[in-house]
């Protein structure tokens, strides 16, 4: 009871969280920024399977406003895992996949221009709501660089976690971080 009580407190109370004109601002632009992409998929190719976003719209401003948090606290990497729903606008708009890279998985005309240093891609060949990705950027909330991956599912369900987790354990291993405070873990 006293730990629904808690996340009742946090989560649910009216007003709990006050936000500036700035951080309102930035919230909108990531909301829209989401809507939109979703938008276009649906325009330019209505009969693709593609998983959208419809009914979680406010998942991409959520993570990237964790994300952001989190850099502010001294976390330099995250790493995500994630079913079908959604993948490919958190692949264009919080680990920030080129555009013309996401394009390509639906019209094999297109051409996608080479691939960024810092970035790597899991699960090529796989079809386009399967595939994973690593990027190294720089966050515009702490100045800090953060490193981002969003891991491959080619299976269905929550079946990505154990694999979010080991690759978590990993990446503190050896990264030295015995505590934990800067390799981080998101799961949805």
């Amino acid at each position: 009871m006293e730990q629904c009580q808690w996340i009742r407190q946090k989560f649910e109370t009216p007003g709990i969280m006050q936000f500036s004109l700035e951080e309102k601002r930035t919230l909108l632009g990531r909301m829209i920024r989401s809507t939109r992409f979703e938008e276009f998929l649906q325009r330019k190719w209505s009969s693709e399977k593609r998983f959208g976003l419809e009914g979680c719209e406010s998942l991409i401003p959520a993570l990237k406003t964790i994300i952001d948090k989190s850099s502010q606290c001294g976390v330099e990497s995250v790493i995500l895992g994630m079913p079908h729903r959604g993948r490919l606008n958190v692949l264009a708009n919080v680990i920030r996949k080129d555009l013309d890279q996401i394009f390509c998985q639906f019209d094999s005309k297109l051409e996608a221009a080479d691939e960024v240093r810092t970035t790597k891609y899991f699960g090529s060949g796989d079809v386009k709501y399967h595939l994973g990705m690593y990027h190294k950027r720089m966050n515009r909330v702490s100045d800090r660089y953060i490193s981002l991956s969003l891991m491959a599912n080619p299976s269905h369900l929550e079946a990505v976690d154990p694999v979010v987790q080991g690759k978590t354990k990993a990446e503190q291993f050896y990264s030295g971080d015995t505590e934990g405070k800067r390799v981080g873990c998101l799961r949805s």
